[in-house]
């Protein structure tokens, strides 16, 4: 159902290697309309599982589409990351001519097998990597496309088939982590010091500041209302 309402068609224009423009009807799926509708069929009003509130395990919802006809999501992508799951379609063609050119050449997409879109996908879901063509102008102020930097042979280069993480984003990710853990952990103690505002100063106080992990353990306590 979720699919059905989502799915949607447009006459898309783009420029050909000669100069001219050709017009394509395209058929996709309007992600905020899916997202909206995963939603609504949840009962809980989430998507997340079992596993959400683990500190071990992360989960990502992972809609995988697959279709006869060429199916994209919101005209031009194959694999798209929101903020609760990731949306992939997959499709009969296994050489489809995009909108894009490299070389005088139209590049063409395997979307028979949409690995390389959907470790993209997941990659910007979990750690905030973006593709390599994006970077930031400062006379704009905005994001803007450079080419020249859509290199390597990974899932974010666009002019190549590779799809193996590199070193650089490996290390990209691990630092996205740091900064996220270590945002959480002083979001976590800012909110248990606010708690203790509240609290009476007692001899206990006094001894559990001489034993910091025994604080530590508290600070949880008050933070989840354990007992």
């Amino acid at each position: 159902m979720a699919f059905s309402v989502a799915r949607r068609a447009a006459a898309v224009p783009y420029l050909l290697v000669n100069g001219t423009y050709r017009k394509s009807t395209r058929s996709y799926i309007d992600s905020s309309i899916l997202q909206y509708q995963l939603r609504r069929l949840n009962t809980h009003g989430s998507l997340k599982g079992s596993h959400a509130h683990s500190r071990s395990t992360l989960e990502v919802p992972i809609f995988w589409f697959i279709h006869t006809d060429p199916l994209l999501v919101d005209k031009h992508y194959q694999a798209k990351a929101l903020s609760d799951m990731v949306i992939v379609v997959q499709s009969e063609s296994s050489s489809w001519e995009s909108h894009l050119q490299c070389n005088g050449k139209s590049l063409l997409w395997d979307l028979r097998r949409p690995i390389k879109p959907a470790l993209a996908a997941v990659s910007e879901h979990l750690a905030g990597l973006l593709p390599l063509q994006l970077v930031y102008s400062h006379a704009h102020r905005t994001a803007i496309e450079d080419w020249i930097w859509s290199v390597g042979c990974n899932p974010f280069s666009i002019t190549s088939q590779g799809w193996q993480i590199s070193k650089f984003q490996s290390d990209t990710i691990a630092r996205s982590y740091i900064i996220s853990t270590l945002e959480e952990s002083i979001k976590l103690i800012n909110s248990a010091m606010h708690l203790l505002l509240w609290e009476r100063t007692s001899i206990l106080f006094l001894w559990l500041f001489h034993n910091p992990i025994d604080l530590g353990f508290m600070l949880l306590q008050l933070e989840y209302g354990c007992s």
